[in-house]
């Protein structure tokens, strides 16, 4: 409650004093809301409350400066890219050198390191650039847009001649070259320049290198690393990156030790912010290859025979759900059969009993970051479920109606209505209107037996419709739902929501119709607050239509029942100006 009223007071207030001590604690109120796993908030109070730019430019750039970092922690990089290329052209020098920083980052992050290099070197050519605050950073970043790109000896070179111009002892340049020297061969070099460093990333770093260079077995390495994770002091950061090292450790292992290392690492939300230890999905999908081949040749199966093989996977499901999950996706990866992919993707389901958070991250990097699933059309059904879930819970409305585009069914234990109105209720929030207008057009046409319950949540979905300004498709959706026969206390709402909908579409005779009839119902006399109010939006329709002295009557016969000051003292104004408009005309 009291962070409430604190948000509340944060959205309120105005700016009073543009260097003021309020004005930095609502800057720390949003990082910490944004710390709390709230960025969507936090950004969307950022807009609401931020300091304008002609009125106090410090102040702005210290906002837009979190936005920034906000949209970097998160991975909203076209987010970031959409904000930086709409940046004023007049602002101060040093700023747009931070701007620049980011902007290439976020392209470097997205994969666009040629677009990078090309805004990093604009910049490194110029006369002056070595005088700029951020000149060693964007030559750092050359480096890692070329190890993004695999162009390791471009990397040594480029890093070669940092270190010529500088010497820089700084623990994320000294991780740079570290990272450099590992992929270039040079492990010893890596564990010398690491060896003083006690941060998670060097640590984490001198061990790869010391793995590489065989100062630790890979029996040592494995157990070190089940040792830390079994901690429970982690950042999901330090865990991603540790259970990648951990794959590294079970390369030369078995194949289920390379299975579970991977596993545990895509189980993390997010995944290791370091680039030696940045795993793509696809190795994943190749150790359960990989595995379940081995268990398949061990039992003799023979390829193709799918039937065989989804049999020895629910067989092994109970007692090694490794096994049965590597039979699984190979199942679902190679089968061309639906019934057999289909009862592959319920398996692996099943295997984990519960599905938590944990499994919901192991989900959505294996079929949302893999080229094996590119096409959400190739995901199985019931793990679409799963994955529309996270992104929902995630606020992604763009990857949830993704997923949830073209699905046909609905997921056991889930009524038709129910998923029907939560796919309607995605499209439209994602921009798919059309889409999400067809389903409750099939959805209300089905809906033979009415309840009060069902019937409120049809018109939440159809107020989305109705927000988005689809009045025809609202209007053919409420009067479908007016022919089945519903309660007389939602018959009446249902006719001022259709007035809203004529309103809309600037049909005001319609709108003063519907209002009317709503208010009239069940009784034509009625003045109680619904009647009341659908009264007035009628006489504000009618006064819109040009039908003055009709809207003048229903004025007046609501301020003969009103005794409220202020409401009076509306209907009077409006009265007045009735009066005005018609002398004038």
């Amino acid at each position: 409650m009291i962070v409430s009223r604190f948000i509340f007071r944060f959205l309120c207030i105005g700016i009073v004093s543009l260097h003021s001590t309020f004005a930095d604690e609502r800057l720390d109120v949003l990082k910490r809301i944004s710390a709390a796993g709230a960025p969507a908030l936090t950004l969307k109070m950022l807009d609401q409350a931020q300091p304008k730019l002609d009125t106090d430019l410090y102040e702005w750039i210290l906002w837009e400066q979190e936005r920034y970092k906000i949209l970097s922690q998160w991975q909203q990089w076209d987010r970031l890219l959409v904000k930086l290329e709409g940046l004023p052209v007049d602002i101060p020098e040093q700023f747009k050198h931070q701007a620049i920083t980011y902007k290439a980052r976020a392209y470097i992050k997205l994969g666009q390191t040629s677009t990078a290099r090309k805004i990093l070197r604009d910049q490194l050519w110029q006369s002056d650039a070595d005088a700029v605050v951020e000149y060693q950073t964007w030559r750092r970043l050359v480096i890692v847009s070329y190890l993004e790109d695999g162009r390791i000896e471009d990397a040594r070179i480029a890093m070669l001649r940092f270190d010529q111009d500088f010497d820089s002892q700084e623990v994320s340049w000294l991780l740079l070259r570290a990272s450099v020297l590992i992929q270039t061969g040079r492990y010893e070099q890596a564990v010398q320049i690491l060896q003083d460093q006690t941060s998670w990333q060097a640590q984490t770093t001198g061990l790869l290198a010391k793995f590489r260079v065989g100062q630790i077995s890979q029996s040592d390495l494995w157990k070190q690393v089940k040792s830390a994770t079994a901690k429970q002091d982690k950042h999901p950061d330090e865990l991603a990156t540790l259970w990648a090292l951990g794959v590294y450790a079970a390369e030369h292992m078995s194949p289920v030790d390379r299975v579970i290392a991977l596993e545990q690492h895509f189980r993390n939300t997010l995944v290791s912010p370091l680039q030696l230890f940045e795993l793509q999905a696809d190795r994943l999908w190749r150790a359960y290859h990989e595995y379940a081949q081995l268990v398949g040749n061990r039992a003799e199966l023979l390829v193709g025979n799918n039937s065989k093989w989804l049999e020895l996977a629910n067989n092994a499901a109970k007692a090694t759900p490794i096994k049965a999950r590597s039979l699984y996706a190979l199942l679902m990866a190679k089968s061309d059969e639906v019934d057999i992919i289909n009862g592959a993707a319920s398996g692996y389901l099943k295997t984990f009993g519960t599905i938590e958070e944990a499994e919901r991250n192991l989900l959505n990097h294996l079929f949302n970051h893999s080229d094996s699933f590119a096409d959400a059309d190739r995901i199985p059904p019931v793990m679409r479920y799963q994955l529309v879930d996270l992104a929902l819970k995630n606020a992604d409305i763009e990857e949830a109606t993704r997923l949830m585009s073209g699905l046909t069914t609905y997921p056991e234990g889930t009524d038709r209505l129910s998923w029907q109105l939560r796919q309607s209720r995605v499209l439209i929030l994602g921009g798919r209107y059309e889409e999400g207008s067809q389903i409750m057009q099939v959805l209300i046409a089905e809906y033979k037996e009415p309840s009060a319950e069902n019937t409120d949540r049809i018109l939440q979905v159809l107020f989305d419709l109705q927000t988005v300004n689809l009045h025809d498709e609202v209007i053919n959706h409420f009067n479908q739902l007016l022919h089945i026969g519903v309660e007389p206390r939602q018959h009446r709402e249902i006719l001022f929501w259709i007035g809203d909908s004529y309103k809309g579409l600037k049909k005001y005779d319609q709108a003063a119709l519907l209002y009317l009839q709503s208010a009239m119902l069940p009784d034509p006399q009625a003045m109680d607050p619904w009647a009341q109010t659908a009264r007035f939006n009628a006489a504000e329709s009618l006064q819109k239509s040009g039908l003055v002295d009709d809207a003048r009557r229903i004025y007046q016969a609501l301020l003969d029942v009103t005794e409220e000051p202020v409401r009076r003292s509306l209907l009077n104004h409006n009265i007045q100006q009735l009066w005005l408009n018609q002398n004038t005309d």
